[in-house]
């Protein structure tokens, strides 16, 4: 997977049901299944971060699967303009 990094002055937060997004800025936010916030954190951490490697160490799913969703989830987050193209 190419380098996804998320745009700078937004703040992200785990929550009990994933994570929450948020621009002050603009005044937006996005939730995040849980799915979502282990892809979203990953993304934080930087380019030693795994964003597949971390959804296959947390949840029950295949690597297929998990490439697949991860890579969705970044093709999205670019279309909100979360992360720069």
């Amino acid at each position: 997977m190419d380098t996804a990094t998320p745009r700078p002055g937004l703040s992200f937060v785990r929550t009990e049901y994933g994570g929450v997004v948020l621009d002050l800025k603009q005044g937006e936010y996005w939730r995040l299944n849980p799915v979502g916030a282990e892809v979203f954190a990953s993304l934080l951490a930087g380019d030693a971060a795994d964003p597949v490697a971390a959804v296959l160490d947390q949840f029950d799913v295949d690597a297929v699967t998990a490439q697949r969703d991860v890579a969705e989830l970044v093709s999205h987050l670019r279309a909100v303009g979360l992360v720069p193209s």
